[in-house]
């Protein structure tokens, strides 16, 4: 017997960090990409990069405390009309966009460190520092930051449009992670 919409919901803590997440992670890809193609003038930009890096460390916060409540808290099961093979890469997607969520920041902090650069939370305190200047570390993971940025705007489309295919074909995936109406 398919379990209950209510049973296939997740709790209203996991479905806060997702939207909280997601909205930012969105902003950070776009804000990623307006830096990165020096899409506004230098004064703005800077701003921008600003906000970016203090966004992304506190994604990086957040992700973990979601990754701490997933471990504590088994996410509701798919509904048993999704075939097993879209189980497994719903999961597989899941835990990609986990991964990659949680290394953007690490990323973005170690590409700015090569540069010889401070990385600080919103300007309230800076990060120990993990490595000094270095051109190579700054070139390396320049480049892991950019192309993990190209793979999350990838796994973040993939992962919107399988909900809205499961969604098309009535199997209310949309539903699991929006808050409950008073008609539910």
């Amino acid at each position: 017997m398919e379990p209950s919409l209510s049973e296939l919901r997740y709790r209203p803590a996991a479905q806060i960090l997702h939207w909280i997440i997601a909205v930012a992670v969105i902003g950070l890809i776009v804000a990623g990409l307006v830096i990165h193609y020096n899409l506004v003038a230098k004064p703005t930009r800077l701003i921008i990069a600003f906000l970016h890096i203090g966004a992304g460390l506190t994604i990086f916060a957040l992700m973990a405390l979601r990754l701490l409540y997933r471990w504590r808290r088994t996410p509701p099961p798919l509904p048993d009309a999704i075939p097993r093979h879209e189980h497994i890469l719903a999961a597989l997607g899941h835990w990609s966009l986990y991964a990659l969520i949680l290394a953007m920041p690490v990323f973005g902090v170690l590409f700015m460190e090569g540069a010889g650069r401070t990385v600080t939370w919103f300007g309230v305190f800076a990060l120990p520092q993990f490595v000094g200047k270095n051109p190579a570390i700054h070139h390396d993971f320049a480049f892991l930051h950019f192309w993990g940025g190209i793979a999350l705007i990838a796994l973040v489309a993939i992962h919107v449009g399988a909900v809205a295919r499961h969604h098309r074909r009535g199997h209310k995936v949309l539903h699991r992670m929006l808050p409950k109406r008073a008609s539910n």
